[in-house]
């Protein structure tokens, strides 16, 4: 975090720090068991255009400007999609060009690029990308063979490539049962092998497009998820006390960086997802825990206050806030530090979405001999 920003404090939006959250187009070639998009939406999303997103940027620039209080603002802008790279190298550079001549340190602002990719269709001169707007530094999808073994013959071959030009490489896994199969060891030794400097495990979430077929196929249960996270993270020690090289673990280092926050602090007050129609959303749940996009308000046709203050954004702020009214979330000792991306019904005779049993192991292991507390990573 920049100089001078609070992390105590300054932990949503109105104070100054944003996950900004970029999805100026859902394009992707792809089809992934566990995408919550639509074919239509993956083969024909309109762009947001340059105009377009400069008016975004300028929205936002504004609202910071009203507000005096805020000296330093940490806008973490994360590329997300969809495939970002689909919107061509040209655009993407325009676009970041624009982002940093709008908030520029002289005003108080601290950006950070994050973009994550599938990296199969991604060519060399993205490499460059990489390393001029992104501080030599990218996320890649990591699934296994959910994704075939076709696709993962390609996606390593990228990896290497990128890591033989000196990039850091961060993966992002969706816990599946193809995973599963490989064991937390071979998962652990293999991204060890590549050089990944980071990586993330998230549950497997329902959603309108998986669930009639993948979700079933693929999707373990959150008991299951937990025990491959303990046994990934049992070797993971192991090899740290031996002196390999072993990437950051993202659910890890969140969960033991939130360690002293209020019990209320993971609400999602910091975060907002950026549609190419200019909706700004955030994941939110019906039927249990059915994933879709809950839209708060368009910034083309009200400012970014609007947006902010808006009746439906309120509205899913104050249900974060009591977990949803998911008493066995309410009354946990864990819920300020647990994975609970968004909250959501938990599953019944599972362990919950927040992870308990890993979360539970892995507070009683640091708290013998601290490790993970005692290292940072891009990641949360």
């Amino acid at each position: 975090m920049p100089d001078g920003f609070d992390v105590n404090t300054q932990n949503n939006i109105e104070s100054g720090y944003f996950v900004f959250t970029m999805m100026p187009s859902l394009r992707c070639e792809l089809n992934c068991p566990h995408c919550y998009l639509s074919t239509d939406e993956r083969r024909n999303s309109p762009v947001m255009s340059l105009e377009q997103l400069q008016e975004v940027m300028d929205k936002v620039y504004d609202y910071y400007a009203d507000k005096t209080d805020v000296p330093v603002k940490f806008l973490s802008f994360y590329w997300y999609g969809g495939e970002p790279t689909q919107m061509g190298i040209d655009y993407m550079i325009a676009a970041f060009k624009m982002i940093e001549e709008r908030f520029t340190e002289k005003d108080g602002y601290h950006i950070r690029h994050t973009l994550l990719t599938s990296l199969i269709a991604v060519q060399e001169y993205w490499f460059e990308f990489f390393e001029k707007w992104c501080g030599g530094y990218f996320q890649t999808s990591f699934d296994g063979l959910m994704r075939g073994k076709r696709y993962m013959r390609d996606w390593e071959r990228k990896v290497k490539l990128a890591r033989s030009r000196g990039i850091s490489v961060g993966t992002i896994t969706v816990v599946n049962n193809k995973i599963l199969e490989d064991t937390p060891k071979s998962v652990l030794d293999y991204l060890v092998e590549l050089g990944i400097s980071e990586a993330s495990f998230l549950p497997m979430m329902r959603n309108e497009q998986n669930e009639a077929h993948h979700y079933g196929k693929y999707a373990p249960s959150m008991d299951q998820y937990s025990a491959f996270m303990i046994e990934f993270m049992e070797y993971w020690y192991e090899l740290k006390e031996k002196g390999v090289s072993v990437p950051a673990i993202g659910q890890s280092q969140y969960i033991m960086s939130r360690a002293n926050t209020d019990k209320n602090g993971n609400i999602a007050g910091q975060t907002m997802f950026l549609m190419p129609n200019g909706d700004f959303t955030l994941p939110d749940y019906r039927d249990g825990y059915t994933e879709y996009m809950q839209p708060f308000g368009n910034i083309f046709e009200s400012d970014f206050e609007t947006v902010l203050a808006s009746k439906d954004r309120r509205k899913y702020l104050r249900r974060q806030y009591f977990a949803n009214k998911n008493t066995e979330c309410i009354e946990c000792d864990k819920r300020h530090q647990c994975i609970m991306e968004f909250w959501k019904e938990n599953k019944e005779n599972d362990d919950c979405f927040g992870a308990k049993k890993y979360v539970d192991w892995l507070v009683d292991r640091e708290s013998r001999i601290p490790v993970v507390s005692l290292s940072n990573g891009v990641m949360c």
